[in-house]
């Protein structure tokens, strides 16, 4: 066998193996599908904007009251939430249920209290499964008590008049248009505080670029996390097919001649290239149609996978060849498989994460490549300052491996 065709005989005979034992691939290929399709679902139709449930017990039914609630009807917020009201008992019910994101009761006498500049209180309750849609209501409900504390303050005697009227329900004609006047002459003297100079702004339209940052949304933040999930799963199984090798004699019969067992690793690797080709052709394809990306992206973005899942790969194969044994190969190899999925982004975007674990998966080899592929698919940044130095460090870190590999896999033949 010629020096020359050996490890491209080597890469047909590991491809062919794969390809026989298809439910392998199938599940390489099916796994980042179904979790970005479910993604997909849990962020909802439409571009993956959340929405969520507001309770609101209202036991006050006045004009101040409304005026509260009445923010999370319209503007953005009606665009998040759902509002419905509910007395104390269902609200109680929907909440143990956890069928909203936050409850909202406010007692009777809220309206007069806040007429009166008296101390009143506003009951939130929140879904402690949910952390942003909560976190937003009760943001939200602390601006409105602000602003109220506000209007309390600057417009004391305007309320004093109004008071009585909302009580009455009777409205004077003289006392309103007083009350009117009032209400003007102090914004005016606010005026130069709250309404400052404005910039001038010109409008002008401009030609949307080609490289203009995708819709973000977190089934596309999902994604190519899914798609490394997919080559850290190959590159497993992948690395410890050398161990199979060797315990059927492969490996010591080549290891008589060292030109023979370059070759045979060479092929490996070449073999291994070619699957992450066709694993990221299938899923990049996939992906980039389902999410709209720009078709003059994929190519490089496919390039770039196949070049992560050839990192990895490597990693693998030194911590496989490192073991005493292919059982202890495999239970090492598969324990260190999860903690790069989870801390590098396939299982959660690191944009999701706490920023200590986000920090500690950006030194992972999968997480400082996902991240730089992220930064220049997704965010649109500049290749060279996205790509760059993740290149580099993948390219010492293959290189590296890739000569350290080449002395342990001689030194399997005494493990066998």
């Amino acid at each position: 066998m010629g020096g020359t065709r050996m490890p491209f005989t080597v890469a047909g005979i590991r491809l062919k193996r794969v390809l026989r034992e298809k439910w392998g691939l199938i599940s390489w290929l099916a796994i980042p599908i179904i979790i970005v399709f479910l993604m997909s679902l849990i962020a909802g139709t439409g571009g993956g904007k959340m929405t969520g449930r507001l309770l609101v017990t209202d036991h006050d039914e006045t004009g101040v009251s409304q005026f509260i609630i009445g923010g999370f009807s319209q503007g953005p917020m009606a665009e998040i939430f759902t509002v419905k009201q509910v007395s104390e008992t269902e609200g109680k019910a929907l909440m143990d249920d956890g069928d909203a994101s936050a409850w909202i009761v406010l007692e009777q006498g809220f309206g007069d209290a806040v007429l009166n500049n008296q101390p009143t209180k506003i009951k939130l309750v929140k879904n402690p499964a949910q952390s942003i849609l909560p976190q937003m209501v009760e943001s939200s409900m602390k601006l409105l008590v602000d602003a109220a504390s506000y209007v309390q303050v600057l417009f004391a005697k305007e309320l004093a008049v109004l008071k009585p009227m909302l009580e009455t329900q009777k409205f004077n004609d003289a006392e309103l248009v007083i009350l009117t006047l009032g209400i003007k002459n102090q914004i005016e003297r606010l005026e130069e505080t709250l309404f400052p100079p404005q910039l001038k702004m010109v409008e002008q339209q401009v030609e949307q670029s080609v490289d203009e940052a995708t819709n973000i949304t977190f089934a596309l933040l999902m994604f190519p996390g899914a798609v490394f999930m997919a080559l850290i799963f190959s590159a497993n199984s992948m690395g410890l097919y050398i161990w199979d090798d060797a315990t059927n004699g492969v490996i010591p019969r080549l290891s008589s001649t060292p030109a023979a067992l370059k070759a045979y690793f060479n092929g490996q690797v070449i073999a291994a290239a070619l699957l992450f080709l066709l694993i990221v052709f299938i899923l990049g394809l996939l992906g980039g149609l389902y999410f709209d990306l720009p078709l003059i992206k994929l190519p490089l973005m496919m390039l770039w996978l196949t070049f992560s899942g050839l990192v990895i790969y490597q990693l693998f194969c030194m911590i496989s060849l490192l073991m005493p044994t292919a059982k202890s190969a495999v239970i090492v190899v598969n324990a260190t498989s999860f903690p790069l999925l989870m801390l590098g982004g396939s299982f959660f975007p690191m944009e999701t994460m706490p920023t200590w674990l986000a920090t500690i998966g950006q030194f992972l080899p999968n997480g400082f490549l996902l991240q730089g592929l992220k930064d220049w698919l997704i965010r649109a940044e500049p290749m060279a300052e996205a790509l760059m130095w993740p290149f580099v460090l993948g390219l010492v870190m293959f290189s590296v491996l890739w000569l350290v590999n080449r002395v342990l896999i001689r030194r399997l033949i005494h493990k066998v």
